[in-house]
């Protein structure tokens, strides 16, 4: 949340102090207008968008992070061992951070808590104020014309609108003692809904009322809507000198206290006098709305997110991060293949070295990290496009629609055993459920007909809370790897490891090293034109192989030993 404040505000900064500079003196009144709500509405969405450039900052970045920080060692071997720490060091570590998030809890109900005292004072007044609007249309007489509804007030006061209510002294309108001039001009407030654009930087002030910016906002957009009015005056009376002695023989007069009214007072009176003598060429114009147009640009380069607006997330962790950047990487937005030629190895080892065991379990399934295999990776990286590599993963089953008439045969079937999520249930479970409600369905026959027999059938059900549990929340594990040559000819590592002891007493941790390395050397070296024959397998002596596999797009299959 600071950092979504802290990027708006920039914004809003830049966009008034370009507005003060030089829109503010020009007579392009109406553009004022569009760029006043426009960076309003910009600078609360800006920190969303995406980065529209690729540029990329994370490498330079990362060579610049402390090893000692992310406790990087050239020699780190990535187990069990290397991620546990002395039990009076974990104990102490965990004690101070503990102590830490306490005090980081308790500092954020206190702002949470003055945020929002601040926000009910702000939206009371609000309130307030369009009640004391509305008391006074209901409690004084009204007259209906086309374009307004005249609300006549028993007390001395300049006329002021609000959505389409004009608000008039009742002695001096009934007596036609307003000019002509001032009624044209609070009508125009009303022709072009200026009452909208204040409602709306004032919704934004309490939300945001922290922020003084938007107060200068405010005032800006006032006098910009006078500006608008005393030019819509001028060129319905064309008597320029006669209007400007009016405005300022006005100036004494009882102001309505209302903070959603223009304000009228010396300073903006001049103003507006000075403005209607401004005159803007055509070409400072076109330049000033050229400018414009850049400044968002850059505004837009310098502070919006270089993540997706979908994953935008204020809290990053590691493992998030670790997350986002495969996100980035995946093949047309294919969450379950993932191009190595598009990912940030550098960033994704720092931030998978900053997840502890159980973040890295929940995580999605990368375990190349060791120095040799990462060396591979990298080879196997820079080898593209000669080599494109892909990682796929596991993909959730298809979902399958029980129809209606079998689940009715079910419900009435004596010889059926039945499961739902894994858990054994009786068959008169069913009626406490819809066809609807399941996602998958798998139906097993135990015994055959026989004459005098009905057959018996097993009947799975996972229901769509369990499904989605089990196959789009939990860890997605790699299935294969895929690497593509030239000529259309690609090879397939399926990634499987057996787990358990070895002759010679090793375990999987101890020959995972040249396990995964091994992966990736051969698929570098693998020679796409010396085509092996039908059923012939080719090797490298060692327990790798290619095994030919007849189908419509040359496809290999890389034969590892199993470990």
């Amino acid at each position: 949340m600071i950092e979504f404040v802290l990027k708006a505000s920039f914004a809003l900064l830049v966009f008034y102090t370009f507005y003060q500079a030089f829109l503010a003196k020009e007579s392009m009144f109406r553009f004022n207008r569009i760029f006043l709500i426009s960076a309003l509405c910009f600078s609360l969405i800006v920190p969303f968008f995406p980065m529209p450039l690729d540029i990329q900052i994370k490498e330079k970045l990362l060579s610049e992070v402390s090893l000692s920080e992310i406790g990087f060692q050239s020699d780190l071997k990535i187990n069990e061992n290397s991620i546990q720490m002395p039990v009076e060091a974990s104990t102490a570590a965990d004690e101070t951070i503990s102590t830490e998030s306490s005090y980081s809890v308790n500092w954020k109900m206190l702002g949470f808590g003055v945020y929002m005292l601040g926000l009910c004072f702000f939206l009371t007044r609000f309130i307030f104020q369009l009640n004391k609007l509305f008391r006074s249309i209901r409690d004084n007489e009204s007259l209906k014309s086309e374009e307004c509804t005249y609300v006549l007030l028993p007390k001395n006061t300049l006329p002021f609108t609000f959505l389409h209510f004009l608000f008039v002294d009742k002695s001096a309108f009934q007596s036609q003692a307003i000019e002509q001039e001032i009624i044209y001009h609070e009508l125009t407030h009303i022709r072009q809904k200026h009452t909208w654009d204040i409602l709306f930087i004032e919704l934004l002030k309490i939300v945001f009322w922290f922020n003084p910016l938007l107060l200068f906002y405010k005032k800006a957009i006032q006098l910009n809507h006078e500006y608008l009015a005393d030019e819509a005056v001028v060129s319905k009376f064309n008597n320029k000198v006669a209007y400007q002695w009016l405005l300022f023989h006005k100036i004494p007069g009882n102001e309505a206290a209302f903070s959603m009214s223009s304000p009228f007072n010396y300073s903006v009176t001049r103003r507006r006098v000075i403005m209607m003598g401004q005159i803007s060429s055509i070409f400072k114009a076109r330049l000033y709305k050229t400018f414009s147009l850049i400044l968002a640009g850059l505004v837009l380069i310098v502070l919006s997110s270089n993540k997706p607006s979908s994953s935008v997330q204020f809290n990053s962790t590691p493992e998030s991060e670790f997350e986002q950047i495969l996100a980035e990487a995946y093949k047309d937005g294919n969450p379950y293949e993932l191009d190595i030629s598009k990912l940030d190895l550098p960033a994704l080892k720092v931030a998978y070295l900053q997840m502890d065991e159980q973040e890295i379990n929940k995580s999605t399934e990368f375990p190349f990290f060791e120095d040799l295999t990462y060396e591979k990776l990298e080879a196997l990286q820079q080898a593209y496009p000669e080599v494109k590599t892909t990682i796929l993963y596991n993909r959730p089953p298809v979902k399958n629609q029980i129809p209606q008439d079998v689940y009715e045969l079910w419900k009435n079937y004596k010889n059926i055993s039945l499961t739902i999520d894994d858990v054994e249930k009786d068959i008169a479970d069913l009626e406490s459920y819809q066809p609807e409600d399941f996602s998958l369905f798998k139906v097993v026959e135990i015994s055959k007909k026989e004459l005098f027999k009905k057959g018996e059938y097993e009947v799975s059900l996972i229901t769509n809370e369990f499904y989605k549990e089990k196959y789009l929340n939990g860890r997605k594990s790699i299935q294969l790897i895929q690497a593509e040559y030239p000529d259309e000819y690609r090879v397939l590592v399926s990634f499987m490891v057996r787990h358990g002891k070895k002759e010679n007493g090793q375990t999987v941790e101890d020959l995972l090293e040249n396990y995964y390395a091994s992966i990736f050397h051969q698929l570098k070296v693998i020679n796409p034109s010396q085509k092996p024959s039908d059923n012939e397998v080719v090797g490298d002596g060692n327990g790798f192989g290619i095994a030919i596999m007849k189908e419509r797009k040359p496809t290999f299959y890389l034969r590892l030993p199993f470990i």
